[in-house]
């Protein structure tokens, strides 16, 4: 008997997941458009302390800042697609099938900035997993695949262990059938 309390999640073809070059391609091109962002957002802050150098704007950029990024991040990446994942055709889906919560995406982003992963980390993981998952991925249940793929088969997912680095990791995984 098989234990199939994790439930069922879709799986899709291999060609279908984003993989290493594709995600590569996301963090330069979205990395590019929030520097921009805030390159912009910084001018008349700068313009400002300029006039008047006994205050600093600083703290008040560093606030819009992180509610551009996170509105970018979480909420316009959730709604829509950020402009990588617009002009690559991408979009971020659960493994039940399900849309992404604003909950699950602010996990994502969460998990590079206070761990216990990073970029490099999720990257080279990113190149070994069979589903070109990140490690966050794999822990949020989500995948990054093309905007119009469609799954291919349901399957029971099963916790998945992994023993790395001095690290012990257990995730949810659908389990593929095998061919």
């Amino acid at each position: 008997m098989s234990d199939n309390s994790l439930g069922d999640g879709d799986y899709y073809e291999m060609s279908d997941y984003a993989g290493f070059g594709t995600r590569l391609l996301v963090l330069l091109i979205d990395g590019a458009f929030l520097f921009g962002a805030a390159f912009v957002l910084w001018q008349p802050f700068a313009a400002y302390w300029t006039s008047n150098p006994e205050s600093d704007p600083t703290r008040i950029y560093l606030l819009l800042l992180i509610f551009i990024t996170v509105g970018y991040l979480v909420f316009l990446k959730r709604s829509f697609g950020t402009v990588a994942y617009l002009v690559l055709g991408l979009k971020i889906v659960t493994a039940k099938g399900g849309r992404v919560g604003f909950v699950t995406m602010a996990m994502r982003m969460m998990m590079w900035l206070l761990g216990p992963f990073n970029i490099v980390l999720d990257l080279i993981w990113l190149g070994a997993d069979t589903e070109s998952q990140s490690l966050r991925d794999c822990f949020l249940n989500t995948y990054v695949v093309k905007r119009n793929a469609k799954p291919i088969g349901r399957a029971p997912m099963h916790l998945a262990r992994y023993s790395a680095c001095g690290l012990m990791l257990a995730y949810p995984r659908v389990s593929r059938p095998d061919k």
